[in-house]
């Protein structure tokens, strides 16, 4: 279970990470491209892994696509943000564009994380609190900001 959230050009996650019963602190959830895209991973975490370094290694191939699950569900999920502001989400199902927001929040502990943000949280103090008030959120949080006008990413 994870926590994405997002504020006005910035992205946060936890980097706890599961496996069975036992938690681990180092998962790498989020990562900005070099046009200065944000992407937010949850779920299945090698096939996270796989997405990050996609993005990272300046997108070679084609984009790594999640499994479709019973129950309609996603091996994992991707949120999109543009440098314009819209925001979308992927998955099994394909990309769903959403809206332009403020802020967003993904993941087991989303109603957490949007309450917060709701309040005035920026997208770390959301990922703080849901790392506080949930039981789907754990670890440090990683923090990326979208570059300045005339900065490269």
């Amino acid at each position: 279970m994870s926590i994405i959230a997002y504020r006005n050009g910035v992205i946060a996650a936890d980097t706890g990470g599961w496996v069975g019963d036992a938690k681990h602190p180092f998962s790498r959830k989020i990562t900005i491209g070099a046009d200065g895209t944000l992407y937010g991973t949850i779920g299945h975490a090698p096939e996270c892994a796989r997405f990050i370094e996609w993005v990272e290694t300046g997108r070679p191939g084609p984009m790594p696509m999640a499994e479709k699950l019973p129950g309609q569900e996603s091996s994992f999920v991707v949120m999109v943000v543009s440098p314009g502001g819209l925001i979308s989400l992927i998955s099994a199902w394909g990309e769903e564009p959403l809206y332009t927001a403020d802020y967003f929040a993904i993941g087991g502990a989303a109603a957490v994380a949007l309450g917060a943000l709701h309040a005035g949280a920026d997208a770390y103090g959301a990922v703080q609190a849901a790392i506080v008030h949930s039981s789907s959120a754990t670890g440090s949080i990683h923090r990326l900001s979208r570059p300045r006008p005339g900065e490269k990413a």
